[in-house]
């Protein structure tokens, strides 16, 4: 059953990346390249083979182009998942996530390093291998996560002591624990995948259902009366306010997503409005 439940997500996200991204790997470091970035005025010590003699003639002094740098990008997909990912479908929605930016990193012909922080780590070399992105994809799904629980003190870390080059990562999580990313994302740029069921952000009322914590396993002594959730809300967005305060003063671009069928317009909502 698992198996088949993971073909399925691996086509779709190959499919998928293949229908709807081009997978464009032009950066914005300034340097030899071929997209245009800026006219400005010629500084001491520019090479005189940038000056734009049209503009220099238009404006009666001389102006330098310099362009964006076409060069491969390194990419990182992080997958943070505990046994809070066995709600609902977010298991299945980050492994289709990871996979979904795995294959348009492959089509860009970047250089990917998929990472996963879990019940037991895994790190995979930074290499240009489609082979490398099923087997991520398994590694994710096929985790035993129930009743397992991540140190998120220790996430900038981990990824700080395995990411020494300067990269593009992201972090797929559902980030309902604090995470400090405030020195990752002075090296590194950062994106942050927040991904939750829905059930998490709008619970309903269940009088008479046994509540489990699948970080724990255990059975949880509360049950969801619509008081109990009023008070749940209010500290989730109190939580969620300060998680994106962080992100926005680290300049950390994010997007929340709670199933499959957003990921794609997520994204690309994601790099289009570049937040």
């Amino acid at each position: 059953m698992v198996d088949r439940e993971l073909k399925e997500i691996i086509i779709r996200a190959r499919e998928d990346i293949y229908g709807y991204l081009n997978g464009g790997n032009i950066s914005n470091i300034l340097g030899e390249g071929y997209d245009f970035a800026e006219l400005r005025e010629y500084n001491y010590g520019d090479d005189i083979k940038h000056i734009s003699w049209i503009s220099t003639a238009k404006l009666g002094k001389p102006y330098v182009k310099k362009m964006y740098e076409e060069r491969d990008l390194n990419i990182v997909v992080a997958s943070l998942i505990d046994g809070r990912f066995m709600v609902g479908d977010k298991l299945k929605t980050i492994t289709y996530t990871a996979g979904v930016l795995n294959y348009s990193a492959y089509i860009a012909n970047n250089i990917f390093s998929p990472i996963l922080i879990s019940k037991r780590d895994r790190f995979y070399e930074p290499i240009k291998d489609i082979e490398l992105i099923e087997r991520y994809m398994r590694d994710i799904y096929s985790s035993n996560i129930l009743g397992s629980s991540l140190d998120y003190s220790q996430i900038s870390t981990k990824l700080l002591n395995r990411v020494y080059k300067k990269s593009l990562i992201f972090i797929l999580s559902d980030f309902l624990e604090p995470i400090d990313l405030s020195i990752l994302s002075q090296k590194h740029e950062v994106v942050a995948i927040i991904i939750r069921d829905k059930f998490e952000d709008n619970p309903t009322p269940m009088l008479n259902s046994e509540l489990i914590d699948p970080r724990t396993n255990r059975a949880v002594n509360q049950t969801l009366t619509k008081r109990a959730i009023d008070e749940y809300k209010i500290r989730l967005k109190a939580h969620d306010n300060r998680v994106f305060s962080h992100l926005e003063a680290n300049s950390i671009r994010y997007r929340k997503i709670y199933n499959i069928d957003e990921v794609i317009r997520e994204l690309e909502g994601l790099f289009l409005n570049n937040r």
